[in-house]
């Protein structure tokens, strides 16, 4: 569909009223800080080195990480890191003599990892939330349990991972986190503790991370909350190359980057009489109905070209865009679904007020008509939130 709009000289700027606040998040989620062990293990998450158990001293030292600092970064990230884990096999001896080898998959979380017992797969071997644990490193204390007070919708994480194919059997890794009250608890054991689940606030778990061909992937997974009266006072975050414990070839290999937590989030956009706003958001938002949202292509001799963005589709987050309604107001709601790809948009959004130059950029005029949206060249000096702007030429 196209539509077209003048240039005039006068502008107005439109508000809309914003419903959104900060939200809690995985501390290094985007795995930039690296200073506990070097290039071994990212702040405030931990792996074998730091775990605890009988078994927690054989097979692991410097030379035996399974943990390690990557600039193989996912798409359009504003960082240089992601993080990399891998398995292997362990071998344990005593007084020289092997007793046991065991497939150790790799194994990333923001608790502790307990190794109690020297079958893979054996219901000693565990992450969990150790409250008082810490470790210390290059002057850092590296916590083995993560506080965390918000109730997300869902967890987003990009994900690249080649498992060896050797294990055709069990051929997915994992990743989960857990929101739990103040509690030590525990995630992957093989024989659950019953008592845990009654401190469990939500889970956000897939189990079925398969091979991505060398590729980076999006996953979103919803948090499923419990409802039993706990109060969320830790989140453990596990992520591991093999779904089933003890499974997996010995060289299955996971990237992770910019793990973040997605909160439900609104946005009321006021539209006035004339039928026309623009809104920029900081979230990805779903087309609503009883709305019609469009970017714009092309500006040539006072007219523009507009592109719709079908119903129903997510607008990325930070796009700039044109809204048409009969109604007073429009409500955007954020989505956990992937966004969908936008390209050639002229619109500038801001997502927070600003200065500006006088004459700097075309902005929706009082003389929009519900034909017809006009933009004028913007005098002023300062710049509202959620907008959309036309740089001026």
């Amino acid at each position: 569909m196209r539509k077209t709009f003048a240039l005039l000289a006068a502008a107005v700027l439109l508000a809309g009223a914003a419903q959104a606040q900060n939200h809690p998040q995985i501390t290094n989620g985007d795995f930039e800080t690296w200073t506990f062990d070097g290039a071994n293990l990212p702040n405030y998450f931990n792996s074998f080195q730091t775990a605890d158990g009988s078994y927690s001293n054989y097979g692991y030292d410097s030379s035996n990480r399974q943990v390690q600092r990557s600039t193989d970064k996912r798409p359009g990230s504003n960082g240089q890191y992601s993080c990399s884990i891998w398995s292997r096999q362990v071998v344990v001896k005593v007084l020289g003599i092997t007793i046991a080898k065991a497939n150790a998959q790799g194994n990333l979380t923001t608790g502790r990892v307990h190794a109690g017992s020297t079958s893979a797969d054996g219901k000693d071997n565990y992450n969990y939330s150790d409250r008082d644990g810490y470790n210390t490193g290059n002057g850092f204390r590296n916590p083995c349990a993560m506080p965390f007070t918000g109730k997300p919708d869902s967890l987003v994480a990009w994900v690249k991972f080649a498992p060896d194919g050797t294990d055709t059997a069990n051929p997915y890794a994992k990743v989960t986190a857990i929101i739990h009250d103040d509690f030590d608890y525990i995630d992957g054991a093989k024989e659950s503790y019953s008592s845990d689940s009654k401190h469990v606030v939500a889970k956000a778990v897939n189990q079925r991370i398969a091979k991505t061909n060398g590729k980076w992937q999006r996953i979103s997974i919803p948090f499923v909350y419990t409802n039993n009266g706990a109060q969320p006072k830790y989140i453990l975050f596990t992520a591991a190359t093999n779904a089933v414990a003890g499974k997996g070839g010995t060289g299955d290999r996971m990237y992770l980057d910019d793990i973040t937590l997605v909160y439900k989030q609104s946005f009321q956009l006021t539209i006035p009489s004339q039928g026309w706003a623009t809104l920029c958001l900081d979230f990805n938002a779903k087309v609503p109905a009883g709305a019609k949202v469009y970017t714009v292509t092309e500006l040539v001799a006072g007219y523009a070209k507009l592109q719709v963005i079908p119903a129903g589709s997510i607008i990325p987050a930070n796009t700039g865009v044109l809204v048409r309604s009969d109604a007073s107001s429009v409500t955007f709601e954020s989505s956990v679904m992937d966004p969908m790809s936008v390209s050639g948009n002229i619109l500038k959004g801001r997502t927070t007020a600003g200065s500006c130059q006088a004459g700097q950029y075309y902005v929706l005029s009082p003389a929009t008509t519900k034909e017809r949206a006009v933009f004028g060249l913007y005098r002023g000096t300062s710049l509202s939130a959620n907008k959309a702007y036309i740089e001026a030429r």
